[in-house]
């Protein structure tokens, strides 16, 4: 082969190679990111001169990004949005025609700025029977993943509970509080009384599998018979209800931090500092809260409270493996 010909071969095969590198790193880098970009849902709407609940009428909705039109009309004139971006700023331009008329004659145009991202609501007028219609739009931003996400990682996100203002009964009949939190796979309940107690759908480090979730509702139980329900539980982010099971719940089931005595002990002691406190920083209207609520607690039948509870962060050494 001619040398010339074999170092141009070469040189040639080279550049592709780089420009095939560089295409691929592109691509790479272009997976690793997101995009984003506007929306807006738009509907009309109308209410009569009441405006009561009974005289709404809807009168179209629909979704539409930055290069849509969208059309809707009313007994008396006929609307189009032309969703534009300009200079970086999302735009609508909203034109309203009365019937019958072609072209410009009578056409009127506004353009609203959505870059805000506030809904915004406009006059359509009203028709003959006093009916008020409006055109409401509300824009939003759509996030879109370009990286697939592994299934191992959706699944994950199911290990995050949420309790939901979730009522805790103990030994299937004793109310003791509510649970509200959310967006962790790890929470604690503390009961005077009854126990510290910690748990997770993950296996947690000297955890007994004294738990199980099964249709929105958490049943811890201790072999001596004790048992704590929580009921109104959702998985992930999505408020997912998760339906089979029913799923092992890992638990640590330690002694209570106070005895029921103890509890309102130091509830009994809070109070009298707030009562000494008051003549010297004033009865606020937080302190008076704090009063009544302390009171409120104190008049209860003597028994097993929750007496705090929520979400908490473990290290990963705290975690035993996969499920």
């Amino acid at each position: 082969m001619n040398h010339k010909l074999c170092a141009f071969f070469v040189s040639w095969c080279g550049a592709l190679a780089i420009t095939g590198l560089t295409a691929n790193q592109s691509f790479a880098a272009q997976a690793k990111d997101s995009y984003s970009y506007y929306q807006v849902d738009a509907s009309v709407v109308s209410l009569d001169a009441s405006q009561s609940l009974a005289s709404y009428r809807s009168g179209g909705k629909g979704t539409g990004t930055p290069g849509a039109q969208l059309g809707y009309s009313t007994p008396e004139v006929e609307i189009s949005i032309a969703l534009l971006l300009e200079s970086n700023h999302f735009y609508a331009d909203v034109t309203t025609r009365p019937h019958g008329k072609e072209g410009d004659d009578g056409a009127k145009t506004q353009r609203e700025d959505l870059t805000s991202l506030r809904p915004t609501s406009l006059d359509l007028g009203t028709d003959k029977d006093g009916r008020a219609y409006h055109l409401n739009l509300t824009p939003s931003v759509v996030s879109v993943r370009l990286k697939p996400k592994s299934f191992r990682e959706a699944s994950d996100e199911l290990y995050r509970l949420q309790f939901h203002a979730s009522r805790i009964i103990l030994n299937d009949k004793t109310y003791v509080g509510r649970m509200l939190a959310s967006d962790s796979q790890v929470f604690r309940i503390e009961m005077c009384g009854v126990a510290s107690l910690e748990f997770s759908l993950r296996h947690l480090k000297d955890a007994e599998p004294w738990g199980r979730l099964q249709n929105g509702q958490i049943t811890l139980s201790q072999p001596d018979g004790a048992s704590v329900e929580i009921g109104n539980v959702t998985n992930g982010a999505g408020d997912h209800l998760v339906e089979g099971g029913p799923y092992t719940v890992w638990v640590r089931w330690k002694k209570p931090q106070q005895t029921v005595d103890e509890y309102r002990a130091a509830l009994s002691q809070y109070r009298d500092q707030l009562k000494k406190d008051a003549p010297k920083t004033g009865t606020t209207d937080t302190t008076a809260k704090a009063l009544a609520a302390i009171n409120q607690e104190l008049v209860r039948e003597p028994g097993p409270w929750v007496t705090s509870c929520g979400a908490c962060d473990l290290p990963k050494k705290e975690f035993v493996g996969d499920e």
